[in-house]
């Protein structure tokens, strides 16, 4: 995959023509080299940065001075689960909304007044960053 991205930016920057019609495409990037590398580095970090988030969340997930999810919910991987909150399985089915699942993270008392789910974002118990990787790993259960 690499080869031919790798291939394709040779291939685009040969047919780049500096000519007095395209000034201004140079005005902007005098040496397109390094901006069509940086687009394919750009490109192929991607999936390592979503496999990234994903560990980071489930991490967090597990994590009992954290996220500490473990403590009332079933997780498949997870050890000594709690009971208190309902297993946490198909959630991309069921919340296929991400910012709806990010909102019952931030704040749960908002939807649910009587929840025993602590508000990680509203009680700064989580950043916003983390509740996203903790979504990030939650969708792929």
């Amino acid at each position: 995959m690499a080869f031919v991205l790798w291939n394709a930016s040779i291939a685009a920057i040969d047919a780049i023509d500096i000519t007095p019609w395209n000034d201004a495409l140079t005005a902007f990037f005098p040496t397109p080299v390094p901006f069509i590398l940086l687009a394919i580095a750009v490109g192929l970090a991607s999936p390592a940065r979503a496999q990234s988030a994903v560990a980071e969340g489930q991490k967090l997930a597990f994590d009992r001075g954290k996220g500490n999810c473990l403590t009332c919910h079933v997780i498949k991987g997870g050890d000594l689960p709690g009971t208190i909150g309902p297993e946490l399985k198909d959630i991309k089915s069921k919340y296929p909304d991400r910012s709806e699942l990010t909102a019952i993270l931030f704040d749960e008392t908002k939807r649910n007044p009587q929840t025993m789910m602590p508000p990680f974002g509203r009680n700064r118990i989580l950043s916003d960053q983390e509740i996203s990787a903790i979504v990030d790993f939650l969708q792929t259960l």
